[in-house]
């Protein structure tokens, strides 16, 4: 009995000590001449690619080969930036680039970074989209009282109205259906693959920290938005 107990201490020590040296490998592959972040653990793989929509809005594939399914909740995303100590100033707080490329991140301080829900995205991006129909129709609306006597420049106004005003209602239709593609609470289920992307309030930074959990597991980026190939 003394044996088995002796055993069972020396396995849990073993284990103890396994998880504590076990170390995700993060990797890097090119995509139109930029980085994307990838890391595989137990059978996950999680992809981060600022690519498509830049640093502030990533898109994030989850690739399920673990066995089993597991519920996956974007909420539980946090993102942060270093800042440099004692530097309060928006524009200048988070120019940490030299630095960080050498892999130094001692001294720095750590500001966490807003990231927007659903529906908090979905009435940002309602704003933009109003203020810059407000905007083409006061442009249009300019032009056509500078050239109110002339009948050549009222059909070019209008044809540019109807131009504009098109490309405003495609906008329109694209932020809907980008915003269905903003990432939500799912279960994955092995062998499965879901992607989605999340919104983060902009700062004065070229890289971001993303932590990013997953089936029990964190997955934590650095990424570098202007990572070149």
């Amino acid at each position: 009995m003394k044996n088995l107990l002796v055993c069972l201490l020396m396995a849990m020590i073993g284990a103890s000590a396994t998880a504590q040296t076990d170390q995700k490998e993060y990797k890097t592959f090119v995509k139109n001449d930029h980085h994307v972040y990838y890391c595989t653990h137990n059978g996950v793989t999680v992809v981060v690619d600022p690519t498509v929509d830049g640093l502030f809005e990533p898109h994030i594939t989850i690739i399920n080969e673990s066995g089993h399914e597991f519920l996956f909740e974007p909420k539980k995303i946090t993102a942060q930036a270093y800042g440099i100590p004692g530097n309060t100033y928006k524009s200048t707080r988070y120019r940490v680039e030299r630095l960080l490329e050498k892999g130094d991140t001692l001294g720095f301080e750590k500001d966490v970074l807003t990231i927007y829900t659903p529906e908090k995205y979905q009435k940002k991006a309602s704003r933009t989209l109003w203020w810059a129909g407000l905007i083409t129709e006061t442009v249009i609306a300019s032009a056509e009282a500078i050239g109110a006597q002339d009948s050549g420049t009222k059909v070019v106004n209008e044809l540019q109205r109807e131009e504009r005003m098109g490309d405003y209602r495609q906008a329109n239709s694209e932020i809907k259906r980008y915003c269905e593609n903003y990432w939500r609470a799912n279960t994955i289920f092995n062998g499965e693959e879901h992607e989605g992307f999340i919104a983060i309030k902009r700062i004065k930074s070229s890289h971001i920290i993303l932590d990013i959990p997953v089936n029990g597991e964190n997955f934590h980026f650095l990424i570098d938005d202007k990572k070149h190939y």
